[in-house]
């Protein structure tokens, strides 16, 4: 045989070798084809593994129930994040949706602005279950009141705010009952008063009132209406954060016994303030920084306010009297 029979004996097998390559493809081709439209076809089902159960799972007893749960958790944290630094839950709810909307997805100013549409006087107050609440526990808040001086509509307030008038209510962090109460405090407060417990309704009610004009004393040079005040922060954020904003009006040489001018200076308790803090402490502020200062800042305020709506439901006597001349501090 000659080279140049060789040669075209070579040629022609290139042919072949094309098309074996070329079948080869097609398989492979086929194939992929085929595994791709199986898994979309799961991915389609379970493409939000949140929200639907993947293929493979339901197949197991026993996973249905747990999904089940899981999902109500995850909804229940959804909602949480969705009303972020937003401590006005229950207004929201009861209030006429017909005359605004709102989304989840708004901003927290959308949200600071219903605020202030739900505060607004003309609005239409609900007192909630005060009358209820009054006719089964009138008598412990009204003694408990009068024994520290406080003004049982502005307790009122409070329980309008924190539980809604619920007395079995569980915050996410675990406070309980009408004042929401949290466990520490509750089993400080029931060795302090000698209670039993802090989660009945009346021992609730008794630690928390109790609680809360402990530190009406505690700012007791604020003056009136400043010292309840502050309070209501202290008793919301813990007297650390409010005391540190209190420092930080005191570095600017402002009124740091004034609310309204120490709640501004709540926001530089944020992070992202570090050069200030570096200023006035050397270091971080002494009860770190304060992420959510929004929910002191709010949750004074609303209290504030029921407390007002609750005066003109409930009004009394001294009302009516002048108020006394603030004396002035040294």
């Amino acid at each position: 045989m000659n080279l140049k029979s060789l040669k075209i004996e070579n040629l022609l097998k290139i042919p072949v070798i094309l098309v074996v390559i070329m079948v080869v493809i097609v398989i492979v081709t086929v194939v992929t084809r085929i595994s791709d439209i199986g898994t979309s076809a799961i991915d389609t089902k379970s493409s939000n593994p949140e929200y639907v159960i993947p293929p493979v799972e339901t197949k197991s007893e026993g996973k249905s129930e747990d999904y089940l749960k899981t999902i109500s958790f995850n909804n229940a944290i959804y909602i949480e994040n969705a009303f972020y630094n937003w401590q006005n839950l229950f207004d929201i709810f009861s209030y006429n949706l017909n005359d605004t909307a709102f989304k989840t997805s708004d901003s927290v100013t959308r949200y600071e602005k219903l605020a202030r549409i739900i505060r607004n006087p003309y609005k239409k107050f609900y007192r909630g279950n005060s009358d209820q609440i009054l006719q089964e526990y009138g008598s412990v808040i009204l003694e408990e009141c009068e024994y520290y001086k406080l003004d049982w509509r502005l307790v009122l307030a409070m329980i309008k705010q924190e539980s809604a008038f619920t007395s079995d209510a569980v915050s996410h962090a675990g406070a309980y009952g009408f004042m929401q109460i949290m466990p520490r405090t509750g089993s400080m407060l029931e060795r302090t008063l000698r209670l039993e417990d802090h989660r009945s309704p009346v021992n609730n009610l008794k630690a928390g009132i109790y609680y809360y004009a402990m530190l009406v004393g505690r700012y007791y040079d604020a003056g009136d209406t400043n010292k309840y005040k502050f309070a209501l922060a202290a008793y919301n954020a813990g007297s650390g954060h409010v005391e540190d904003a209190m420092s930080l009006a005191y570095y600017h040489r402002d009124d740091y016994f004034d609310w309204d001018i120490v709640k501004e200076y709540m926001k530089l308790l944020a992070p992202g303030n570090d050069s200030l803090h570096q200023k006035v402490w050397g270091s971080s502020p002494p009860n770190r920084v304060f992420t959510n200062w929004r929910e002191p800042y709010y949750y004074v305020e609303n209290i504030i306010w029921y407390w007002q709506q609750y005066k003109k439901i409930y009004p009394l006597p001294e009302d009516t009297q002048k108020p006394k001349k603030k004396k002035k501090r040294k």
